[in-house]
């Protein structure tokens, strides 16, 4: 039987990823600290209830109150997705006015300065590898429009996506939708970014973007110096997988250290609904040995089948979270000197 992945053999042919590892550990391992940070997509549940005023599921819980309890968690900073400022569209432009926007951004900007804690970046929902040239149009004047609302936050990054795999892939080939669709609308926002002093961090997604072969050949063809990579730990896998076990994901994450301005780190390195769990140690001892002193925000995700889903909690789920924050700390502090050269 015909899996996916092997539908798109003829349409994409992977560089290992050991060619790009070659000589990438010649630098001093890093023995310092860290800033951890928290992806707010961990509270999606609470966070989109109080956007839908909705009295089912989930619990309420507003932004503002989401940053101080991340504060309260033990959080050196917050990566407050675009998606939880209300007027956000995943399709579509603000249908309320721009002012109610950035106000509520520079809030944001404001309460962070207030109680200490950094904004490490946000992020939106994209598709630049879209067929029709009208939705990658509309997803680049959404990118630039939250771009400056970025800047109105203080966040220094903003997450983009590559895209989902096309209809027409098979068609065409995954190099020429790459250059021909993702990297001119990856560089038109790189563009506007620098001037706004907001980068664009390109997000592997497990899409267009599911090996570090292709995270790193989009970057090169972009070839621009305000576009990095948010290094998604959860989301590498052979091209048109479902998922990534079996995948030597550990190797994919280091491969695109050199190019990393951020990071998502997950419970789990294949996919949500699977029973395999990172190994902290590996992964920290992976980034101790790169050039990379950025933040480090973790983010939680949840099945349907969970039994602690924040849909069947009396409260955020925060108790989950911290319980990830410390064993990403105590992960940190072991791999100061246990690996060390």
């Amino acid at each position: 039987m015909q899996t996916e992945k092997d539908r798109y053999a003829g349409v994409y042919e992977q560089i290992p990823t050991s060619h790009y590892l070659t000589g990438s550990r010649g630098g001093t391992y890093y023995t310092g600290d860290y800033k951890i940070g928290l992806n707010f997509y961990s509270l999606s549940h609470n966070l989109s209830s109080w956007l839908s005023n909705s009295t089912e599921g989930a619990p309420p819980l507003d932004t503002l109150k989401a940053i101080r309890l991340a504060k309260k968690a033990g959080f050196d900073s917050v990566d407050v997705t675009a998606y939880y400022i209300p007027g956000y569209h995943n399709t579509a432009m603000p249908a309320v006015p721009d002012e109610t926007i950035f106000a509520y951004a520079r809030s944001i900007k404001e309460l962070c300065a207030e109680i200490g804690i950094a904004v490490s970046g946000t992020g939106i929902k994209n598709d630049f590898a879209d067929p029709s040239a009208e939705r990658r149009k509309l997803d680049i004047q959404r990118a630039k429009y939250w771009i400056d609302v970025a800047a109105a936050m203080g966040a220094p990054v903003i997450r983009l996506f590559t895209g989902e795999i096309p209809g027409d892939l098979l068609n065409s080939t995954w190099e020429a939708i790459a250059q021909e669709r993702i990297v001119p609308a990856l560089r038109e926002c790189a563009e506007y970014g620098a001037l706004q002093g907001v980068k664009i961090g390109m997000q592997n997604h497990g899409d267009m973007a599911s090996t570090a072969d292709q995270v790193v050949r989009i970057l090169q063809w972009a070839d621009h110096p305000n576009i990095g990579v948010v290094n998604d730990t959860g989301c590498y896998k052979t091209f048109g997988d479902r998922t990534g076990i079996g995948y030597s994901w550990y190797d994919d994450i280091e491969a695109v250290l050199p190019y990393t301005i951020n990071f998502q780190v997950k419970k789990k390195p294949t996919a949500p609904d699977t029973d395999i769990t990172v190994d902290l140690d590996e992964l920290f001892t992976r980034i101790r040995h790169s050039n990379y002193r950025g933040y480090i925000p973790l983010e939680t995700l949840w099945t349907n089948q969970d039994a602690d889903h924040p849909n069947t909690l009396p409260e955020p789920p925060f108790a989950q979270i911290r319980e990830f924050l410390d064993q990403v700390r105590a992960a940190a502090e072991r791999t100061k000197t246990r690996y060390a050269k």
